[in-house]
């Protein structure tokens, strides 16, 4: 019993996970600069393989209660859901996120220097 709860609770966070990313693409919420910002597309690709994923999950878990033969696909999919999670939080944190120069500087320097 206490597999299907951390089984279900993965996939819910892989479906919230995956509607963030997604999300994010068109409705930015500012958390982060523009320059080190995701890039779009590689952001809506993660966005659904996580939704993908975590509602395939969702659906084997919940129809393992009624067809038993879908029990044993419980584990595979748990493992499965573990190592996509883990490989978006490795793209997250090492691949992700990219500091470009904005061209710009920051601060104006006024009238020179003093």
């Amino acid at each position: 019993m206490l597999f299907l709860v951390f089984y279900f609770i993965l996939f819910c966070v892989l479906i919230f996970q995956g509607t963030h990313v997604a999300g994010e693409v068109k409705n930015p919420l500012g958390t982060v600069p523009e320059e080190v910002g995701q890039a779009s597309l590689a952001s809506a690709r993660w966005g659904l393989l996580l939704i993908g994923t975590g509602f395939l999950g969702l659906i084997i878990g919940l129809l393992g209660f009624h067809w038993t033969g879908l029990v044993a696909l419980r584990h595979a999919f748990m493992a499965l859901g573990l190592v996509v999670l883990g490989l978006f939080g490795l793209w997250v944190i090492f691949f992700g996120r990219k500091a470009e120069f904005v061209g710009t500087p920051a601060a104006t320097d006024g009238h020179g220097h003093h």
